[in-house]
């Protein structure tokens, strides 16, 4: 689900925190990469979307994105004029096709890792420069490959100084796994360390639309009202926690490093578990990837 996501291979969460910090233009404009990531959890939601523990887990089109090792890929391209595009891909252990046909079907119950989502981000905007500050304007497309009622708009503000960058990122549509209005904040630190190490840390938070067309305390469906302790997601209403309008969603550190000359980088990352939309404490977890760029 969604770019800059901070799910991603470590070396790419480096990528977004320190993108519109460069002193320099890149001696190579066009860079891309290959990735192998342990799990795929997005922006720190490493246990469920929902509303109730332990969640449906991916078998019920639940977090988190890939409970398995995938491959993540994808290029960006930086002008020296501060303008810059970029695409990220990744592999998604189930299919947002599947669930977001149940929204109009309520019959389909089972089969949601039939026919996987291919999550493709496509991205660009102006990186500059005031003084000491490093300032981003952006906007990010969502495109799933086998997704329903999942493609997205995403703008993207941010400002840096040193080592730290801060961002926010705002939906501008309802999709099933998220409300129009839903901002993402991530206040990302990056530092050079010796033998070529490169620690980051990220801290997220999130401010949300309680109600949309997916995710809030309606059924979407009949209209009616989830009632008290109950909330609509995953296509029905559960048990449990309802909608909040913000909450701490992760803390992330970690560090990646080149292998020799070969091309290839390792990294592991820490991820300490937040709350979801819906006030439930998300698991802490560690994430290792090794990927390859040129």
């Amino acid at each position: 689900m969604h770019v800059k996501s901070l799910a991603v291979s470590f070396a790419l969460l480096a990528v977004a925190a320190s993108a519109f910090a460069e002193d320099e233009a890149p001696a190579n404009p066009l860079t891309a990469h290959i990735d192998l990531v342990s799990r795929y959890y997005l922006r720190g939601n490493t246990t469920t979307y929902g509303n109730f523990k332990p969640g449906p887990g991916n078998a019920g089109a639940d977090a988190p994105e890939a409970d398995k090792p995938v491959l993540q890929w994808g290029a960006d391209y930086v002008h020296p004029s501060g303008f810059y595009a970029g695409y990220f891909g990744s592999q998604i252990n189930y299919s947002y096709k599947r669930l977001g046909q149940s929204y109009d079907d309520r019959s389909i119950v089972t089969g949601f890792q039939d026919d996987k989502s291919i999550e493709n981000d496509i991205y660009g905007g102006y990186n500059g420069k005031f003084g000491d500050f490093g300032y981003t304007l952006g906007l990010t497309g969502y495109v799933y490959i086998n997704g329903k009622y999942a493609n997205a708009l995403e703008t993207k503000l941010g400002v840096s100084y040193g080592d730290f960058g801060l961002t926010a990122q705002t939906l501008l549509n309802d999709v099933v796994w998220g409300n129009k209005g839903d901002t993402y904040f991530a206040l990302n630190y990056t530092h050079a360390l010796p033998y070529k190490i490169n620690f980051t840390g990220s801290l997220g938070y999130y401010l949300y639309k309680k109600e949309g067309k997916f995710l809030g305390t309606t059924d979407t469906g009949s209209g009616a009202s989830c009632g008290a302790g109950a909330a609509f997601n995953i296509n029905g209403c559960y048990a449990g926690n309802g909608p909040i309008a913000s909450g701490f969603r992760h803390l992330i550190v970690g560090f990646t490093q080149p292998v020799f000359d070969t091309g290839l980088t390792w990294g592991l990352q820490y991820i300490l578990g937040g709350k979801n939309r819906f006030d439930v404490k998300q698991d802490n977890r560690v994430l290792a990837s090794i990927s390859y760029g040129f």
